[in-house]
């Protein structure tokens, strides 16, 4: 049973695993991002353990929201193109994948769930779609290196909005309004089924911002970082209070407009 209406509405935040030099399974995330969803979208956060994948269903039924954020990690070519090969270097996180997608196929029978994923989150709900990923170029802006101050979460590059989409219905701006916004990926969205609809491109054309089964959910995914120096941003803190206000919608049982 969820929270009683008129208190705050309650999201599950996807956790990575990592493992202990003892051999310890631990789930974690990073509490900025808990940070930031409370102060911008006016949500409590409670952490979802990347095991048990049959447990979805019941998990988002008692939740009024839910959010894949970033991690240190890859989704494993297996997910999503067996072609694609594995790289030893790189580090992967199955246990992550298996439970993004059974709470991405659950969250399909929930149309009032609202769901934001940032960089993996994205590429996760990309790839629960039928999406493919592929390389950036390593010598594009997709990357950005920490400047004088060490900040590698400054702005990187531009994305311009699709018009008539969700991100460009929260802005009363023009049509292809671009927004600067940071960037720490080394892969991209390559190919996207019709059901999935493309939000925002950087300048090189890399898919930003994607949206599935627009207009009749809030199934949203960015590229970028929402969640670091989200005050500086007017696009991060319109989405941030746009899934704050569909959490508290489905939280006090009103249809989601």
């Amino acid at each position: 049973m969820r929270s009683p209406a008129g208190s705050t509405p309650v999201v599950g935040v996807l956790a990575c695993t990592s493992l202990s030099a003892t051999g310890t399974t631990y789930s974690h995330v990073n509490r900025t991002v808990v940070r930031q969803l409370a102060r911008h979208a006016d949500v409590a956060a409670v952490l979802i353990p990347a095991t048990e994948p049959d447990n979805a269903g019941a998990i988002l039924s008692v939740l009024d929201g839910l959010v894949l954020p970033g991690g240190p990690s890859f989704l494993h070519p297996a997910s999503f193109d067996t072609a694609t090969p594995i790289h030893p270097d790189r580090a992967y996180d199955p246990a992550r994948d298996a439970v993004a997608s059974a709470l991405l196929a659950a969250a399909a029978h929930l149309p009032d769930l609202p769901v934001l994923g940032s960089c993996r989150g994205m590429q996760e709900i990309a790839v629960h779609s039928g999406g493919l990923l592929c390389e950036t170029d390593p010598t594009g802006s997709h990357r950005r290196l920490p400047d004088e101050n060490d900040d590698r979460w400054g702005p990187a590059h531009p994305v311009t909005l699709t018009p008539g989409g969700h991100l460009a219905n929260l802005l009363d701006q023009p049509p292809n309004a671009e927004f600067l916004v940071n960037s720490q990926h080394s892969q991209i969205v390559d190919r996207l089924p019709a059901s999935v609809h493309i939000e925002a491109v950087a300048p090189d054309g890399v898919i930003e911002a994607i949206a599935v089964d627009r207009p009749h959910r809030f199934v949203l995914g960015v590229q970028w970082h929402f969640e670091q120096h989200t005050a500086r941003s007017p696009l991060d803190l319109a989405l941030l209070a746009e899934f704050g206000r569909r959490c508290r919608i489905r939280h006090n049982g009103g249809p989601a407009r």
